[in-house]
């Protein structure tokens, strides 16, 4: 391994930006939210601020332990060194398999929607959104590559983009509907007593988290980001905020504006459909624009995360220390975004046999929510339990670094734990399977580099955080 990643190169607002566009809120929506209805009907929007109040406790978790360690390796470090080193290595290795197949997920709605653009006879052809997917996905490993500077440029412009999009057509879509809605408005839809079961309100949770994953990316950049110990958990609270608002809003024009069938029937590429209730004739593209837009910028957070995940690793020697190798022009590990890119390629491969997208995506979205629920609910433990000591010190310390992360992080566990026997083999193989394909890995490394991360004693705070 060699060099250190490049210090103060992101600020603030870019680590803000780099949460929001690692939740990419219009690709959550197109891909998510026929499955939200299907699972609570029109409770949709009481399901998003109810997992917005665990997502956010998460937040505060991660925020208090960038406070102890700024780390690109963000969970993977905290869980291994206050808790495990091998719970620790298992977050790591979740993440990369999640974000890995999260890379596909996202790629093929940018397939799709660049199809809707330009080839709209070939829009469902699993083949061609593949394809172009792969070209996308090609495009953002060279921008990664070429460094962080110009990645958070570009992160910036696409992100304002999609967020102008996601305003207006979500604004529209309410105006014009609210003249003759599919359903009129109700704050019903707000209330947990508008879940029809509580099956209904486990499945919608699942799906939810699926939506707002993604907005840590910020806190592996935190040894990039000036006053990282302090921005990079900041960023990451108020992007979710921020995407909070936007999924609402959305949600009730969709609830107002498309029937239940008009949702279905358009399950994997809902925005166009939205876009054409808000927007008249080709103005409706806005709408698919927003969703290529944010497929690709969730495609580069994706890999800035896995490939700051797999510089930690092998900085600590867990894993094979090429992946520590930085560009010595643009200091960014560049063969650990060769390696995913790699397995990445295979798994586009294996996806553009499925007869359907939806089906594809489907099973995608389940799998990911269950990885996430794990991952978050380690970091989330991790907190408390490394601030154990002082927790009686000062009633903030309590609650913010013990209680909400302890809290938030047993409900996104519960939620993956109980839904994970409802989600069939296919699911339960990606998303269990992926994870405990990680104790070879595990076991291969620690045999032959017997790395002092897993020999070191576990730390505990023995202050309250400053």
């Amino acid at each position: 391994m060699s060099g250190s990643l490049k210090k103060g190169a992101l600020g603030l607002l870019d680590t803000l930006i780099m949460a929001v566009a690692g939740s990419a809120p219009a690709y959550s929506i197109t891909a998510s939210t026929a499955a939200l209805v299907a699972a609570v009907g029109v409770a949709g929007p009481a399901a998003l601020w109810v997992a917005f109040l665990p997502m956010i406790g998460i937040t505060v978790a991660f925020s208090y332990l960038n406070k102890w360690r700024s780390d690109a390796g963000a969970a993977y470090a905290w869980v291994g060194r206050a808790i495990h080193p091998a719970l620790g290595f298992l977050s790591g290795w979740a993440l990369l398999s999640l974000s890995t197949i999260f890379m596909v997920a996202a790629a093929l709605p940018a397939g799709e929607a660049t199809l809707d653009l330009f080839a709209p006879g070939e829009l469902h052809s699993v083949t061609w959104a593949t394809g172009i997917g792969v070209v996308w996905f090609l495009g953002v490993l060279t921008l990664v590559t070429i460094g962080i500077t110009a990645t958070a440029r570009v992160q910036v412009a696409m992100t304002l983009l999609e967020l102008g999009a996601l305003l207006l057509v979500g604004t529209l879509a309410i105006w014009n509907a609210s003249a003759a809605p599919v359903a009129a408005f109700s704050w019903d839809w707000f209330l947990p007593t508008s879940f029809p079961s509580f099956q209904a309100f486990s499945a919608g949770m699942l799906v939810a988290v699926f939506y707002y994953f993604g907005w840590d990316v910020s806190s592996n950049l935190a040894e990039e980001t000036a006053d990282g110990e302090k921005n990079a958990g900041l960023g990451g609270m108020v992007g979710v905020l921020v995407i909070f608002l936007i999924f609402i809003l959305i949600q009730v024009a969709v609830q107002m504006a498309l029937t239940p069938a008009q949702v279905q029937a358009n399950s994997a590429n809902l925005m166009p459909a939205l876009g054409h209730a808000a927007l008249p004739g080709a103005w409706a593209s806005i709408a698919v624009l927003a969703v290529m837009v944010s497929a690709v910028a969730t495609l580069e957070t994706q890999l800035l995360q896995c490939t700051r995940l797999l510089y930690s690793m092998a900085r600590d020697r867990v894993i094979g220390p090429s992946m520590g190798h930085l560009h010595p022009r643009f200091q960014t590990p560049w063969l650990a975004g060769f390696a995913v890119a790699g397995v990445s390629l295979l798994l586009f491969a294996v996806s553009a046999t499925v007869p359907t997208i939806n089906l594809l995506m489907s099973d995608l979205i389940n799998a990911i929510g269950v990885q996430v629920s794990f991952y978050y609910s380690m970091a989330g433990i991790a907190c408390a339990w490394y601030y154990r000591k002082v927790l009686l010190t000062d009633w903030r310390v309590f609650v913010f670094a013990g209680f909400i992360p302890l809290a938030s992080a047993l409900f996104v566990a519960c939620v993956g734990l109980y839904q994970l026997p409802q989600l069939g083999w296919r699911v339960c193989a990606i998303s269990i399977g992926t994870i405990v394909i990680g104790l070879v890995p595990l076991w291969y490394y620690r045999r032959r580099y017997g790395s002092r991360f897993y020999t070191d004693p576990p730390e505990c705070a023995e202050a309250p955080p400053r």
